[in-house]
């Protein structure tokens, strides 16, 4: 992952306009939906609250309004977001996309409320990316985007000049997974950053994440001219299709997204630098495991 150092968040609440995480939908009929996210500086938490509509934006903003201020204040914003009856209110993961209740952050079926099927099935991955910078914001910070823009430096673990970079390596805005059969999986796409390097390719990865781990599982090479090579790599080429398709599910515009940031890759590999990667002692599997559960290694992160 990349290293850039942070501004210090304030002590004081964060003031933004209201109409800061107010987004149209694609598709018809038309729908808004409002978002915030946890204004608490050191929380670590990837939710945001959505409060959608289908009766045009002025009416989301007028019946949201209470949620904001109560936001604003430092109040109990989600309780006086259940308390809107007209409008339709859930939780989404911003990384997973996954929709729970408020009163439940497990991730819930869909299906079983049509409702809110019919508007988290329209929140794409640029809505999605922009609920991330969203984030960063709502705690008075910039977001990665504006820090990398910004950096003279950007360090990479575990990379060496001439190997390829994923975004989320320089941007962490938000982390692409996806849940299929129960299973969590990571989409990166991932840029030759040589400026003299006319090779046109990204290459989109997915990888299992388990234990804190990532397995590597295959990839999809996206020519900038749209054709697409599949790489199944260790895992089944039907798998491999089905994260594809959950992957252009998500971001239906995803040649013009990786057309966009190519250019911004070639001039980010000027500033990357290399960060030594430093051998860690072996952990016994009767110690305590470094992760502060409290429970032997062999139980915990060293399980299997």
């Amino acid at each position: 992952m990349s290293r850039i150092v942070k501004e210090s968040l304030p002590a004081v609440p964060v003031h933004m306009a209201p109409d800061a995480g107010v987004f149209e939908l694609a598709g018809t009929p038309p729908a808004w939906i409002w978002v915030h996210t946890c204004p608490t500086r050191n929380c670590s938490c990837r939710f945001g609250l959505v409060m959608a509509t289908y009766a045009g934006r002025e009416k989301l903003l007028e019946r949201g309004a209470s949620v904001h201020q109560a936001w604003e204040s430092g109040s109990v914003y989600r309780k006086v977001a259940k308390e809107l009856d007209d409008l339709i209110v859930f939780d989404i993961d911003i990384d997973t996309a996954d929709v729970s209740l408020m009163e439940n952050s497990s991730p819930m079926d869909v299906s079983a409320y049509p409702h809110i099927e019919s508007i988290a099935n329209r929140i794409d991955g640029e809505v999605l990316d922009a609920i991330g910078r969203l984030w960063y914001h709502g705690k008075g910070g910039l977001d990665p985007e504006q820090l990398m823009n910004g950096a003279a430096e950007i360090s990479i673990n575990h990379w060496k000049p001439g190997d390829m970079v994923a975004w989320v390596d320089v941007c962490n805005v938000r982390r692409d997974f996806y849940r299929i059969e129960d299973r969590l999986y990571e989409a990166f796409d991932c840029y030759c950053v040589l400026p003299d390097c006319t090779c046109a390719e990204v290459r989109v990865g997915f990888e299992l994440a388990e234990q804190q781990t990532l397995q590597l599982a295959g990839d999809v090479l996206v020519h900038l001219s749209g054709e697409l090579e599949f790489n199944p790599g260790s895992m089944s080429p039907q798998l491999l299709h089905q994260l594809w398709s959950a992957y252009q599910k998500r971001h239906p515009n995803y040649l013009a997204r990786i057309v966009h940031r190519y250019p911004i890759m070639k001039s980010v590999g000027a500033r990357c630098r290399a960060v030594p990667v430093v051998a860690t002692p072996k952990i016994g599997r009767n110690e305590a495991c470094p992760c502060g559960s409290g429970k032997k290694f062999k139980k915990c992160c060293g399980k299997g």
